[in-house]
């Protein structure tokens, strides 16, 4: 008998995952609204595979805010990103790009002179191809990109923030291989 080849539905997964990031889309100018605007500046670098991203993104802050105490607060802030990644490499350069919206939430302490947070998120992320730095294959466009960061905002209406973050994209075994990326992210941001 011939044996027939096993396909994984990798099509109706990534259908399933896009749903989400359609939906956080679909929601932000209606809970941008409410939100404060913000612009973000980073560079990171995943030494592990010899890459390094230069990433920009619109902000929304304070879509939805929890108050604990006259200093604690927990926020959901909305992001929408695109990032260059060049391999560093002294072969020719490879580059792609990456497209991200992701839910953040933020852990504030509100102080006298400034407003350190932490902050975590899981991301949905497109990447232009999935090929980069002479063999690193992320299996598929679609990653998930999970981040844990603190940072701290200050000046007048603690409009400057600083940062760092370190990021993990991955495609959840949706599609093989799928060895991950960590970045270590640094990042400036104003908010309007």
């Amino acid at each position: 008998m011939p044996s027939r080849k096993q396909t994984k539905p990798h099509g109706l997964l990534q259908a399933a995952a896009a749903i989400p990031l359609a939906a956080c889309l679909a929601a932000l100018p209606a809970a941008a609204g409410a939100a404060t605007f913000s612009m973000q500046a980073g560079y990171g670098r995943d030494n592990g595979h010899g890459v390094e991203k230069y990433e920009v993104a619109g902000r929304w802050e304070d879509i939805m805010q929890w108050q604990f105490s006259s200093r604690f607060s927990l926020a959901l802030d909305g992001e929408l990103s695109v990032a260059n990644w060049r391999a560093l490499s002294r072969e020719p350069s490879s580059q792609l790009m990456e497209f991200g919206v992701s839910p953040i939430f933020r852990l504030n302490y509100e102080g006298e002179y400034a407003t350190p947070y932490l902050e975590a998120s899981v991301g949905f992320h497109v990447l232009s191809h999935t090929e980069i730095a002479g063999g690193h294959s992320m299996g598929s466009a679609f990653q998930f990109a999970d981040m844990v960061g603190v940072g701290v905002a200050f000046g007048k209406g603690r409009r400057f923030s600083v940062g760092y973050r370190f990021q993990h994209l991955s495609n959840a075994g949706i599609k093989e291989p799928n060895p991950g990326t960590n970045f270590s992210i640094g990042y400036v941001r104003y908010r309007f």
